[in-house]
């Protein structure tokens, strides 16, 4: 019984070790889950695939403002570009409810 728990708690980290994130398609969640990207440069990353389109390379992410080669360098094993760009849709203003 122990043997099995212990591979499928080994099977599930592997599997989560060797999981890509589509920069093209992923939201600001997603993106900030990659080792390495924060909430500034994943924000970065979806408002200039917004602007110029799906990003198809390591080369195309070191032009997006604030990730530089070395953050680059460090994703690579961790992205992926395959796919259309995920543009985030604009949320409807929310009405403020009449004071009394």
């Amino acid at each position: 019984m122990k043997r099995l728990i212990v591979t499928t708690t080994l099977a599930f980290f592997a599997a989560s070790a060797l999981a890509t994130v589509n920069v093209n398609t992923a939201q600001q969640s997603e993106l900030q889950r990659v080792k390495g990207l924060d909430k500034h440069m994943a924000k970065a990353i979806i408002e200039y695939r917004a602007q110029k389109g799906a990003l198809a390379s390591l080369d195309d992410l070191e032009k997006v403002p604030g990730v530089g080669r070395d953050v680059v360098a460090r994703l690579g094993p961790e992205i992926a570009f395959n796919g259309d760009a995920y543009v985030p849709t604009k949320a409807a203003p929310v009405k403020e409810k009449p004071k009394r």
